[in-house]
C-alpha cells in the first residue's frame, strides 16, 4: 500500500499543532496534520510508519460499514437519537413543508415529496435544530459551574471535530452530536468549555474537565469506537 502517494489522503498545516496527527474518517478518508517547520520527509515518513495501523483501522470501518451501513434516506434507514437507535419511516402527507418527529423507535419524516433529497435535508436539519436546543441547554447547565465567559455557539458538520474553541471564545460543535447519548454531549460541552480556561490538552485542563465530567476518559472512548453510529 502506497498510502503517502494515496488520493485518500490529505495533508493539513497547522500553526496550532504541537506533532503530527493522524486522523481516519468513516469514508476511510486519512488527515495528516502537520506542525509548522516539520519538512516533508518526516511527514513522509511518519505516514509510511504508520500503515500497518491505517491498514487495521480501514479493516475496522469497512466492518462498521455492513453494521451499520450510510443512510441512503429511504424507509427502514437506522438512525441513533440521543443515543436511542431509530427507524426511518415515510409518511407521504400534503404537508406545506417537512416535519420531522421522533415517537417511540421511529423517525418519521412527513412530507408532500418523498424524495431522498428533501428527506435527508429534512433530517439533517431536525438533528441540527435538535443539538442547537440541546447544546445550548447543556451549556447553560455546565457553566453554572464553572462560570466562564463565550461569545458566540456555532453548530457544523465536520468529519474530523465534534467541538472546537477559539481564542475569540467562540464555541463550535458538530450537530451530530444530537445522535450520541447526552452523557457524550455532556463531555463534549465540558471539553469546549475547559478550553475557554485552558487552551491545551495540560494535565489542568484534564483536571478541569474531571470537575464535572469524572468519567471524560469512558465518553472520549466512545466517540472514537463508536462514531460510525453517528453519520448522516
Amino acid at each position: 500500500m502506497n498510502i503517502v502517494n494515496s488520493e485518500n489522503i490529505t495533508f493539513r498545516h497547522s500553526i496550532r499543532a504541537r506533532r503530527l496527527r493522524m486522523q481516519i474518517d468513516q469514508s476511510g478518508h486519512v488527515m495528516v496534520t502537520i506542525p509548522r517547520g516539520v519538512p516533508e520527509k518526516t511527514v513522509r515518513q511518519f505516514v509510511h510508519d504508520q500503515e500497518g495501523w491505517i491498514e487495521k483501522r480501514l479493516s475496522k470501518i469497512n466492518s462498521h460499514n455492513d453494521s451499520h451501513p450510510t443512510p441512503i434516506y429511504a424507509e427502514g434507514d437506522r438512525f441513533y437519537y440521543l443515543g436511542e437507535p431509530v427507524t426511518l419511516s415515510i409518511e407521504q402527507k400534503p404537508v406545506a413543508k417537512p416535519r420531522v418527529l421522533v415517537r417511540d423507535d421511529q423517525l418519521i419524516v412527513r412530507l408532500f415529496s418523498p424524495q431522498a433529497t428533501a428527506i435527508k435535508k429534512a433530517v439533517q436539519a431536525f438533528l441540527k435544530h435538535k443539538a442547537g436546543e440541546v447544546i445550548h441547554d447543556r451549556l447553560e447547565f455546565w457553566n453554572e459551574h464553572y462560570q466562564l465567559e463565550y461569545k458566540r455557539v456555532t453548530f457544523r458538520n465536520q468529519k474530523t471535530r465534534w467541538g472546537s474553541c477559539s481564542r475569540q471564545k467562540n464555541l463550535n460543535f458538530n450537530w451530530r452530536l444530537a445522535m450520541a447519548p447526552i452523557e457524550v454531549i455532556d463531555y463534549v460541552v465540558v471539553h469546549e468549555l475547559c478550553h475557554l480556561r485552558q487552551m491545551n490538552h495540560s494535565p489542568r485542563f484534564w483536571a478541569l474537565v474531571a470537575q464535572t465530567i469524572p468519567e471524560h476518559k469512558k465518553w472520549r472512548k466512545w466517540l472514537r469506537e463508536k462514531e460510525y453510529l453517528l453519520r448522516v
